[in-house]
């Protein structure tokens, strides 16, 4: 696996360099945002209100479900983004974001204790940065996504009690699916169906789980070789860590198919080689390997979603888990939507940490 990694990122990096040859790399949104030569801002504020009803065994120190009315863990978003032209093809652009819980009032997980200021906010910081539109492509300062949580987002569920990462399906975590790196630098480059991004932790403060000279990459290329074949690979590296592998990597293989009576159906595998979890492989170093499958089926504004996922942890078989979840979303306007869900994970017999956990869920969520 290690050496189709190596094969695949290889090909990901040469194609679009020799799709730049004798050209200017570009950045499309740096041009589509900037094209304008007149000077001028702009901002505007959106934002996101999630509740779902769930009943959960979602705790893994007993097999107790629990009913609630909730968000859980703050997925509800506010925040205020925008950008000021400069001209020439440059602009000066920004987010920050924060998330709240309009079940509870706190935005964190349910599973923390409120003994402490940092567990008690009524708003948490999500993403916040400033930076700059180029036509050499986006540059980002402060707290960022890395490129392993945004690209290939194919979980329909995500935000939710029921969705893959906290059902233990696929990796989680600051250097996986979930968090943000803060006190970091990011870029991305977009250019026709490439899309490729860096970032680097150069904090120094304890506070912060990614510090400094912590590493992500990833790369994205649509269309690969045949129509509605997307590739992505990605990795992020623990600077810090010396308990072992110091990595987590993946690679996502997605088929797109367009029906004839307008439907879409989108057919997903992914790999991860996972050092990093702790939650998801509890014994020896907190590594192993995953794999993830999915189909989605969109018709008018009905999406259903079936995703299963095994682990192989290098600790032994007794500690590997596997999970599914099952889903739907399904539009009521533009802007609001319903999700139905139901998600399930088996722990190993040699786990004495991580227990089942299996949850299902109705939740509401309107954008604005």
């Amino acid at each position: 696996m290690k050496k189709l990694y190596t094969y695949l990122l290889l090909g990901l990096v040469a194609l679009p360099i020799a799709g730049f040859t004798g050209g200017v790399i570009t950045s499309e949104k740096a041009n589509a945002a900037t094209k304008s030569a007149k000077k001028g801002s702009s901002a505007t504020f959106y934002g996101r209100l999630f509740v779902q009803y769930d009943n959960s065994d979602n705790s893994t120190s007993n097999n107790q479900s629990i009913s609630a009315l909730r968000d859980d863990e703050g997925m509800g978003r506010f925040g205020v983004k925008g950008k000021s032209m400069i001209g020439n093809g440059y602009a000066v652009n920004y987010k920050v974001e924060y998330a709240i819980d309009i079940g509870d009032g706190l935005a964190t997980g349910d599973s923390k204790n409120c003994t402490s200021d940092l567990n008690c906010r009524t708003f948490n910081l999500k993403q916040g940065w400033i930076g700059f539109l180029t036509p050499m492509g986006q540059f980002k300062f402060g707290s960022v996504e890395s490129p392993y949580k945004s690209f290939a987002k194919h979980d329909i569920l995500h935000d939710t009690i029921s969705q893959a990462r906290d059902t233990r399906m696929i990796s989680q975590g600051s250097m996986s699916h979930s968090s943000y790196w803060r006190e970091s630098l990011y870029y991305e480059l977009k250019s026709g169906n490439f899309k490729g991004a860096f970032v680097y932790g150069v904090g120094e403060n304890s506070n912060n789980k990614v510090t400094n000279n912590d590493v992500g990459y990833g790369f994205e290329y649509k269309n690969f070789i045949l129509p509605g074949f997307d590739v992505v690979y990605a990795r992020n590296t623990d600077d810090s860590d010396t308990s072992g592998q110091d990595y987590n990597a993946k690679v996502t293989l997605t088929q797109n198919f367009k029906m004839a009576s307008g439907s879409k159906i989108k057919v997903w595998y992914m790999h991860e080689d996972v050092g990093l979890d702790s939650k998801m492989f509890t014994g020896g170093n907190n590594d192993g390997e995953v794999d993830w499958y999915g189909i989605t089926y969109k018709s008018g504004p009905m999406t259903l979603q079936y995703s299963y996922a095994e682990t192989d942890a290098s600790e032994g078989p007794t500690y590997d888990r596997d999970g599914y979840n099952i889903g739907m979303q399904y539009k009521l306007s533009k802007t609001s939507r319903i999700y139905i869900g139901h998600s399930s994970s088996d722990a190993g017999s040699g786990d004495g940490t991580n227990l089942d956990i299996e949850s299902t869920m109705i939740g509401l969520r309107h954008d604005f």
